[in-house]
């Protein structure tokens, strides 16, 4: 039996310590499990913060106790610039931890952790295996969201710079890299050719306990069969860049034509003021409704398999996880069309794709599958299987073999 793996994970998702047991963000402590089981005990390079900075980072929190294959080295928080004097500190941290690693895994990190960047190359100086992940296409998110919504000409040049920076930086770090993960097609189709050894990855938080049941789904199936009024679920933080507006105006013009829907969307965040007018001006008050957020795992689950489908309307190429909470309700999706999209939602399989920041196309949609219901009820049942073949245990198995793979004969 080979050895196992020393594993470093370096990231800048903070933990809060107590005295019994380390507290993170419920998303990442999902993964980290995942990751877990697949590989075996895992150390994590991370800011330590107060618990009560950390309850502002995320909707929820979960915790380990250092048994559960976890180990947590803290280093300070990055805030503001007047900080800068804690990344030799920092260093020295990373510097001790890299040295007791057999592989060190990586990402693409946010300012004001840009330098975290640091342990990868130190990797690489050291002849460690490295593992870069590459969690999103940035580019096109933050471009989007963050650096067309600059307030002057000079701020918009600043941002893009430090686009640039960001963008050179994971080139960089994937050229160097023992084997780089690419999340979402949109991540592939950009760096690609920049890496050295890649391959794609998708990140299903689910297992196959947590699809819906056979017999639930079969009375779901008949509901949608029998012509039910047609439920729509959205889910997701409230922010522009998730186009719920387009949904909201969707349900106004099937409200014009006459078509029963009713549409629930989950979530909160800085959006929440503005599609809460909206769904007044626009009286559509008796079939949209925003529910507030869920935490993750079964509460969101049992939310999502509730609805007969599952609204995407993403404006950028952030894509992923949600796509696939979906199929574990065996809810299809219908998306607006990007990069990431196209390659995710199998159309007519498990979902539907229509036209990028078109409100009219997705009420066409979504009256099109109200009216094919033998149609929509098909595509459920394909969700659902997508949902039994592709859980989280199925590709942390496939994550853990690419990396196995960089020790064949070395060890």
């Amino acid at each position: 039996m080979s050895a196992p793996i020393r594993y470093l994970q370096v990231t800048h998702i903070p933990f809060a310590r107590s005295a019994a047991a380390v507290e993170l963000d419920a998303l990442w402590l999902r993964d980290l499990q995942g990751l877990r089981d697949s590989i075996g005990p895992i150390t994590i390079a991370a800011p330590q913060v107060s618990a009560a900075e950390l309850h502002g980072w995320g909707p929820a929190t979960g915790s380990v106790n250092s048994g559960d294959g976890f180990e947590f080295i803290g280093f300070s928080p990055i805030r503001t610039s007047r900080d800068l004097p804690k990344w030799l500190s920092i260093r020295r941290v990373l510097r001790d931890a890299v040295a007791g690693a057999d592989l060190v895994h990586t990402s693409n990190f946010f300012p004001p952790y840009l330098a975290l960047a640091y342990a990868h190359d130190k990797a690489v100086k050291l002849g460690k295996k490295t593992l870069f992940v590459i969690a999103e296409d940035f580019v096109d998110m933050l471009g989007w969201e963050y650096n067309r919504m600059s307030s002057g000409r000079l701020q918009r040049m600043r941002r893009d710079w430090q686009l640039r920076i960001m963008d050179r930086r994971v080139r960089d770090s994937a050229a160097s890299a023992s084997l780089t993960f690419m999340h979402t097609p949109a991540t592939v189709r950009r760096y690609r050719q920049a890496a050295r050894n890649s391959i794609a990855i998708r990140q299903p938080g689910h297992e196959a306990s947590d699809v819906i049941p056979r017999g639930d789904f079969e009375r779901k199936r008949r509901s949608i069969l029998d012509g039910d009024r047609l439920i729509v679920v959205g889910a997701a933080r409230l922010r522009a860049l998730k186009g719920f507006e387009f949904l909201i105006t969707a349900a106004a013009i099937l409200k014009q034509r006459g078509v029963g829907v009713e549409i629930r969307i989950y979530g909160e965040g800085p959006a929440i003021g503005r599609l809460n007018v909206m769904i007044e001006r626009l009286k559509v008050g008796d079939r949209v409704s925003l529910k507030g957020a869920l935490p993750p795992g079964s509460a969101i689950y049992g939310a999502i398999a509730a609805g007969h489908l599952f609204a995407m309307p993403h404006r950028t190429t952030d894509f992923g996880r949600a796509f696939y909470d979906a199929m574990a309700g065996g809810t299809p999706v219908v998306a607006f069309r990007t990069e990431a999209s196209i390659d995710t939602v199998r159309e007519g399989v498990d979902g539907w794709i229509c036209p990028l920041d078109d409100a009219e196309a997705l009420a066409a949609e979504l009256q099109r599958l109200d009216q094919c219901r033998p149609t929509l009820a098909a595509v459920a049942a394909g969700a659902r299987e997508r949902a039994l073949r592709e859980t989280r245990t199925f590709w942390y198995g496939l994550r853990a073999q690419a990396i196995r793979g960089l020790f064949e004969g070395s060890r």
